[in-house]
């Protein structure tokens, strides 16, 4: 019922709405726009309403088509490409001799490290963040992030979109 999908190190997928999906194995960022329709198919001990899923879940299947992240030299950023512009999730492999970047947005972010350590600074405060701890920026905030590893960075409302 599944599509079955092996993803390399690096290489991401789009899931448009009605699409179930799963995670088996390995490190996954997940991003998701704002919603209230998460339904639940089964696979955990969460409610699960099956004459909706039934209703809403396309049951077809369709080509994998695995995207690598694209590198945008203006920005400074590894970008994964996606058919809408209502989010964006960019990568940075941080280098520790490198100056921090300054990251602003008209939208909520959220900064995710997922290998190393990085440093998220404000105007109010500085964090450090290991593996898998992230901090959440409300829109107009500029961040200033560096350190040594690797970091997603996932901002919602966006008025552009990276071509798929």
């Amino acid at each position: 019922m599944l599509n079955h999908a092996e993803l390399e190190p690096g290489q991401a997928l789009f899931l448009g709405a009605g699409i179930a999906h799963a995670h088996l194995s390995g490190l996954g960022v997940e991003i998701m726009a704002s919603s209230d329709n998460v339904l639940r198919c089964g696979l955990t001990s969460k409610h699960v309403d099956a004459a909706e899923l039934l209703e809403i879940v396309h049951f077809t299947a369709f080509p994998v088509r695995a995207v690598t992240a694209r590198w945008d030299a203006e920005t400074g950023e590894h970008v994964y490409p996606a058919p809408v512009d209502d989010l964006r999730l960019p990568r940075f492999d941080l280098v520790r001799t490198d100056a921090p970047r300054a990251l602003t947005a008209d939208a909520p972010q959220i900064v995710l490290c997922v290998r190393g350590e990085a440093t998220v600074t404000s105007e109010k405060r500085s964090l450090g963040l290991g593996p898998g701890r992230a901090v959440y920026a409300p829109a107009g905030d500029t961040l200033r992030l560096g350190g040594e590893g690797k970091v997603f960075r996932a901002t919602a409302g966006l008025a552009h979109t990276t071509p798929y």
